[in-house]
């Protein structure tokens, strides 16, 4: 039986309605090979007036490709990875892929379902977002099948896993050299979430910026002393060299300074509080606009997404990439001179 309903504009109407070859309205689409500017334009100028949407379900197929991205996170609980994903997905949609996004849930138990899921999927690469252990036996599958894996993580990559992370060096000098300049000479650096790491490039950089400008440091985690974090800030206060900044993560910042309130100090004028914010939405006490060591966690997400999809194209990186440029020194009312005593 017969229907109004209209059939889909093709790749051929366009050419037709642009004057040019069906090969040259899909280069010109595609951006496989350069065509002549006037000849793009028309093709653009055709596309907007049909309201011709390309079949990336055809388009997969040809290329024998999925246009999908499958993306691994091993605990998604935090702001950063909101920014993380927005990037991805923007450089995604820019190459007309998809993402797939799923987690953990911080369990590794999970992995081997979650891997399986995304190796029957056929994804097109695999990013791993703060993934746990051992990784080879999970990555192998996809190595044979030459889908690449690229990923965040605190330790160095391994076979079939391109590691790319953000180059925190200049944010962390430019605080600590803004901090000196306002008279700080000590700081307690609380070391949990994003500052929970072995002794790696993070804590290298935070550790030889505060020895570059005189600044002591004293490090101080739960894990270690079993105290809470309010606990933590209560003792550090009371030492006999009490800090005159505390630096914590994103989502401790908050109760930081609620603890140094808590014991009738004021924030900055007894105590500066500096956060190192990983996420526009972070917990960087918003209405406080805290000072922090920010770092652009939506443009790494876009860095992590191009550095995928160029792997899929070249094959991946020889290295392991840090990226420059990511962190910068925020500052901001919850920090001042240090005071005198």
């Amino acid at each position: 039986m017969a229907t109004d309903r209209p059939r889909p504009v093709t790749l051929l109407d366009v050419a037709n309605e642009a004057g040019v070859s069906v090969s040259t309205a899909s280069r010109a689409l595609t951006g496989a090979r350069r065509v002549r500017g006037d000849l793009e334009r028309r093709v653009q100028e055709a596309v907007e007036s049909l309201g011709y949407r390309p079949n990336e379900a055809a388009r997969g197929l040809r290329m024998a490709r999925t246009m999908t991205l499958g993306v691994l996170f091993h605990r998604l609980n935090s702001p950063v990875s909101l920014d993380l994903i927005d990037g991805m997905g923007a450089a995604a949609h820019e190459a007309r892929y998809s993402l797939a996004v799923t987690s953990a849930r911080g369990d590794k138990a999970q992995y081997t379902s979650l891997f399986r899921h995304f190796y029957g999927q056929r994804v097109d690469a695999l990013v791993l977002i703060w993934p746990r252990g051992d990784l080879s036996a999970h990555l192998a599958p996809f190595a044979r099948a030459g889908v690449p894996a690229v990923g965040i993580r605190w330790e160095p990559g391994e076979p079939g896993l391109t590691v790319v992370s953000a180059d925190t060096s200049a944010g962390i000098a430019e605080a600590m050299s803004a901090l000196a300049g306002m008279g700080h000479t000590q700081i307690t650096v609380i070391a949990h979430g994003v500052l929970w790491v072995p002794p790696n490039l993070r804590r290298n950089y935070i550790d030889q910026a505060a020895e570059a400008v005189g600044m002591r440091l004293r490090r101080r985690t739960s894990r270690e002393s079993g105290q809470t974090l309010r606990e933590i800030v209560t003792s550090e206060l009371a030492s006999e060299e009490p800090p005159t900044v505390i630096l914590a993560g994103y989502s401790e910042v908050g109760e930081v300074i609620a603890s140094v309130r808590a014991l009738g100090k004021r924030v900055p004028e007894d105590v500066s509080v500096v956060s190192f914010a990983d996420s526009r939405f972070g917990a960087v006490a918003q209405s406080e606009h805290a000072a922090a060591i920010d770092v652009d966690s939506f443009e790494l997400g876009r860095r992590i997404a191009a550095v995928t999809l160029e792997a899929i194209e070249n094959g991946p990186p020889s290295e392991d990439l840090r990226i420059r440029g990511l962190s910068h020194w925020s500052p901001g009312v919850t920090i001042g001179p240090a005071p005198r005593r």
